[in-house]
């Protein structure tokens, strides 16, 4: 098994998981976030090493999805609820559904609160291409838009310095990347003109 576990690989563990669950006579919830979010909800990555998530019943969810780790091969690991302190207070009443079965009923974080947690996380290494492709998709261009998502979400935590930095930066290169792209259309598109 590799390191990583790639889209196919986390539905059929979620139909495993639904599966194992029935057997029990109990009904699940997992809210995904982090990595697999972005690989399920988002075809922003092709893998992820494992499931960031919140789910109920916790024990039982836990349990069957050790089960499904030995059926698969799957690291034990797999799902964990070990980020469930960086998610925000309230509910995310835009999660998106992405595996539903009558016993177990899975959800990916929102597009806003996914920006305001990379945002505020902003680690160099593994957050600077999601909070790219999270700017790009929202249409976001400016850092005060960043900042104005974090704040309706996580009104206790503005961002740091750093983050600010890291944001700025992914701004500017999306920025950089629109207007390659846009010099590009109009030199395909406009007329042929003498330079």
């Amino acid at each position: 098994m590799s390191e990583l576990i790639d889209k196919g690989q986390l539905q059929e563990a979620f139909r495993r998981l639904a599966s194992e669950l029935q057997r029990d006579g109990t009904v699940g919830e997992i809210y995904v976030f982090g990595g697999a979010a972005m690989v399920l909800a988002y075809d922003a990555r092709q893998a992820t090493r494992d499931v960031d998530a919140l789910f109920k019943p916790r024990e039982k969810v836990h349990h069957a999805a050790l089960r499904v780790a030995d059926e698969l091969g799957l690291p034990r690991w797999w799902l964990n609820d070990q980020g469930t302190s960086y998610l925000p207070r309230g509910e995310d009443d835009r999660a998106k559904l992405i595996y539903d079965h009558p016993n177990l009923r899975v959800t990916a974080v929102s597009i806003t609160h996914m920006l305001a947690m990379k945002a505020l996380a902003a680690r160099a290494y593994a957050d600077i291409d999601d909070i790219k492709t999270l700017c790009d998709r929202l249409g976001v261009t400016t850092l005060a838009e960043v900042e104005t998502i974090c704040t309706r979400i996580f009104p206790d935590e503005p961002l740091s310095e750093r983050a600010r930095i890291v944001v700025e930066d992914v701004i500017l290169q999306l920025q950089n990347e629109r207007s390659i792209d846009r010099e590009r259309r109009l030199g395909l598109e406009g007329p042929g003109l003498d330079r």
